[in-house]
């Protein structure tokens, strides 16, 4: 792998097209929208005049054959209904029944996935942008091969962290297990690509280390595969060509009105 990949030698480790047919998205789209204040999943809330999921749906469709959609219970009638009026036959619901955590969502959702590839992708991040996903769909399919693919950018303050030894991934540091943060940290952007069937076997190997569970909210969680991944011999790329404005999920109504010019600006585009 080189040393690092960025905006300046990506395309030189990258296909020049995404081939769909090998890609499928799991949006994890289980969250509630009360934060938002809103009575519908967080992935209904409208912003820049479209929901979450229609915004979502514009910016991986034209990339991924299939989309599934983990959902709630409560959520499923309402999310597959609007699914089935946006992205009629290329879509799929899986149902996680508890809220367990990222790492149990994303299990659910891969296991109803046919394709090589698999994107995974927050069901709150709508202000990446259509050429970052792009970009990255290709350099996962490229000839660098590596069996995941998680774009990082560099943030002060970071909510997480991915604490490198001579320059591999060994640890996961987050704000939010009482983890001690560095003052700049290299942070995920909600965004992940992988072998479909290493998804699954790493969830599957990852779940039963102690390194599974957070230590204080006790959830399975998806990012703690980076660092097991890194440690245990798979290829683990990590390029840095996102901006940190990408990188902006809605949780709460002043995250929506921020991201709000940047979605119309890209739409008039």
């Amino acid at each position: 792998m080189p040393a690092q990949i960025d905006k300046s030698n990506w395309t030189n480790f990258a296909p020049a097209l995404v081939d769909r047919k090998q890609w499928s998205v799991v949006i994890a789209a289980a969250g509630r929208g009360s934060r938002l204040g809103f009575d519908l999943p967080k992935i209904l809330f409208p912003v820049a005049g479209r929901t979450i999921l229609e915004w979502l749906l514009r910016l991986l469709l034209p990339y991924c054959e299939t989309v599934v959609a983990v959902v709630s219970p409560d959520g499923r009638t309402v999310i597959e209904s609007e699914l089935e009026r946006l992205a009629p036959g290329r879509y799929k619901i899986a149902v996680q029944e508890t809220p367990t955590g990222m790492g149990d969502a994303v299990a659910i959702g891969a296991a109803q996935v046919t394709s090589a590839h698999t994107a995974v992708i927050w069901g709150d991040q709508v202000a990446i942008l259509p050429a970052s996903v792009a970009a990255v769909l290709r350099l996962h399919q490229g000839p660098l091969n590596p069996d995941l693919t998680i774009p990082l950018v560099v943030r002060p303050m970071p909510y997480i962290h991915f604490d490198r030894e001579k320059g591999r991934i060994e640890r996961l540091l987050q704000a939010r297990e009482g983890d001690r943060m560095p003052e700049t940290g290299e942070s995920d952007t909600g965004f992940f690509c992988f072998k479909t069937q290493v998804l699954r076997e790493l969830l599957s190997k990852l779940k039963a280390t102690p390194e599974a569970m957070g230590a204080k909210t006790a959830e399975f969680n998806l990012l703690p595969v980076v660092p097991y991944a890194s440690r245990n011999g798979y290829e683990v790329l990590t390029p840095f060509i996102m901006e940190i404005e990408e990188t902006v999920g809605i949780n709460s109504a002043a995250d929506a009105e921020r991201i709000e010019p940047f979605l119309r600006e890209r739409c008039d585009g």
